[in-house]
């Protein structure tokens, strides 16, 4: 059976299979660890337990071993009989009842960067830094203005989309009666994603470079250029004037779109025949990308330096 403690002696194979690494982990398990020993105390608690607490079978799996079940889940999205069978060694209920147990707890512990959430000020001030921020229990943000009301130094926000596999539309076959099905047939080429290879459907977000999502937009067919999204989004009106844009080639046109912002992408290699990118280009490429996998904006500033 797969322990915390044997995967965390592989750090790149932890980071791969849980999307964190030991010292984000070791982190997120302080913070759940008393929000489970909480939970397990008042269910052992409950007026209609016939037994004493302490009494009863324990449960196979340590706290480190349930919060990495839940990562791997999470970001492997694997069956509960490959779970069970081939890592933590369960019976697939098992699987099942420890992630319904698990999982509430761990959005409250899972860090903003992570997830999203409200955050809770270290002062009474009515905003905080974007680098100071705590999970809070409270409600969510749900909007941008939300999002800069809270935080009105915004200054540079990632924008990229993410596809999703979908089943291939189904519609425009005749029925077993030899006529056609009523309604609206389905266009299956508006879902077909020439990048992804199968049909999709795509979302746009818009995170800081801490990682804390400002914006999503609603779901639209894979085949959308990823352009043409962001405008649909209508992101670009709600955003302050000055706010810089990181995106990768596909969202080069919007500096003639927006002029107000100043949208940083990529350097497209020119075509074949006509040059190479010089090392310059090659090296503002390299930052713009460290800035795009949400590292600390401070690390790049000083290399342009």
């Amino acid at each position: 059976m797969i322990t915390a403690a044997k995967l965390e002696r592989r750090p790149r194979a932890f980071q791969s299979l849980t999307g964190l690494t030991p010292e984000q982990f070791r982190g997120v398990l302080e913070v759940f660890t008393p929000l489970w020993l909480e939970a397990e105390r008042a269910r052992l608690s409950r007026p209609n337990r016939q037994r004493a607490i302490g009494a009863g079978a324990s449960f196979k799996l340590a706290v480190p071993e349930r919060v990495l079940l839940a990562l791997i889940y999470l970001r492997q999205y694997l069956t509960m009989d490959f779970l069970g069978t081939l890592i933590f060694d369960l019976d697939k209920s098992n699987v099942s009842r420890s992630l319904a147990a698990t999982l509430p707890l761990l959005e409250q512990a899972l860090p903003g960067a992570i997830r999203a959430r409200t955050l809770k000020p270290e002062s009474e001030a009515d905003t905080v830094p974007l680098s100071s921020f705590k999970p809070n229990r409270r409600r969510k943000i749900g909007t941008l203005a939300e999002f800069l009301e809270k935080f009105p130094e915004l200054e540079d926000l990632i924008v990229d989309s993410s596809e999703q596999e979908r089943g291939q539309p189904k519609g425009g076959k005749k029925t077993p009666e030899g006529k056609k099905p009523a309604g609206r047939p389905v266009d299956k080429k508006r879902f077909y994603s020439g990048k992804a290879g199968a049909h999709t459907l795509k979302t746009q977000l818009a995170v800081t470079p801490e990682g804390l999502i400002a914006h999503q937009s609603a779901t639209v067919p894979g085949k959308m250029h990823d352009s043409r999204l962001f405008r649909r989004s209508r992101l670009g009106t709600a955003l302050p004037v000055g706010v810089r844009l990181f995106g990768d080639k596909a969202y080069g046109v919007l500096k003639k779109v927006y002029p107000e912002y100043e949208v940083i992408t990529p350097t497209k290699k020119p075509r074949k025949g006509q040059g190479e990118l010089s090392e310059e280009d090659r090296s503002l490429n390299r930052l713009v990308s460290k800035v795009r996998i949400t590292r600390p904006l401070a690390k790049v500033d000083e290399a342009v330096d």
